[in-house]
């Protein structure tokens, strides 16, 4: 998604540190991204990309280091805050007004005329599915709510848009929709992307980079390939072969791959874990098809996101928190 010709990063940190007194909650934390791009800022609870997140919106100091913004130095905090759009985990909402007329009013807290703020939220409330609601937001369900935060984040057209946890309380069609709408920002309007997930399957649809904290550091960071060969977590592949090209196959196989079983659910069916890196699978392949075996079948199941996560944090579960 990331346009050619990129010259300045959108965001850039170089050893960006924050504490809070004595405890350090990010710890010389690097990362760029550019426009046009979406960038997935995952760890487990207490990781400290909350607190990154929060030092480069200007919520809170930072405590060593330095970060760009779309060109401003996080020293100028309005400029900053004039370029960023915010979607928060937890965000209220004025129960007594219609969407409309709470996009309004941030459109003009951003410096736009009454008609001018009129005439975005107008484009914002139809571009997340709420174009044709005029009713309170005291009515609105949980994934309503999301939406009109979506359109709130976006109602200054930010060169670089912060969301945690964006599809919360959004049934599925209503997640691919929204997944659908970021990745249009990211394409047409050139806008950067920061997302903060535990949803690491719709990290992997949408994220350009994915950078992991774990104990208040950048652990990994690069695109989602690179990250699962940074973790070292091994791929696995199913294959199915004819009857007469088994005992070939597990001869070619055994010298190239870490572990071997046969599949005792289906004939001529063989499982084996692959060893790490980008090649691996091609390698396999071209071994068998060199000794004249052709598998029936070659089912990849490679390794997910999900268990790079967990190799390079130690949890045991998907969380990002």
């Amino acid at each position: 998604m990331v346009p050619t010709g990129v010259s300045d990063p959108a965001l850039e940190a170089r050893d960006l540190t924050v504490r809070y007194g004595k405890f350090t909650a990010a710890d010389s934390v690097s990362v760029t991204a550019n426009s046009g791009e979406i960038l997935g800022l995952l760890g487990p609870n207490g990781a400290g990309k909350t607190s990154v997140i929060r030092a480069l919106t200007t919520i809170v100091p930072v405590s060593a280091g330095t970060a760009r913004i779309n060109g401003h130095d996080l020293s100028d905090p309005t400029a900053v805050r004039a370029s960023i759009g915010v979607l928060p985990e937890s965000n209220g909402y004025p129960g007594a007004q219609t969407a409309r007329s709470y996009l309004r009013f941030y459109g003009e807290l951003f410096g736009l005329s009454p008609r001018e703020a009129g005439i975005r939220a107008d484009r914002q409330l139809g571009e997340v599915g709420l174009g044709d609601n005029h009713n309170r937001i005291s009515t609105f369900s949980r994934g309503m709510r999301q939406r009109l935060g979506l359109a709130r984040a976006l109602i200054n057209d930010p060169a670089v848009l912060f969301l945690d946890e964006p599809t919360l309380g959004l049934d599925p069609a209503g997640q691919d929709e929204l997944l659908a709408q970021l990745a249009h920002n990211a394409i047409e309007n050139g806008t950067c992307i920061v997302l903060c997930s535990h949803l690491l399957d719709e990290v992997e649809r949408v994220c350009d980079r994915v950078a992991i904290m774990h104990n208040a550091r950048i652990v990994a960071d690069g695109n989602v390939d690179e990250v699962i060969t940074t973790s070292g977590v091994a791929a696995s592949c199913k294959l199915r072969f004819a009857l007469g090209d088994v005992v070939a196959a597990e001869t070619v196989l055994r010298a190239s791959v870490a572990s071997l079983r046969f599949d005792e659910t289906r004939p001529g069916g063989i499982e084996i874990e692959l060893a790490t890196g980008n090649g691996a699978r091609t390698d396999i392949l071209r071994l068998l098809l060199d000794k004249g075996i052709e598998p029936r079948s070659f089912d990849l199941q490679g390794a997910r996101l999900s268990d790079a996560f967990r190799a390079l944090t130690g949890t045991g579960r998907e969380s990002t928190q």
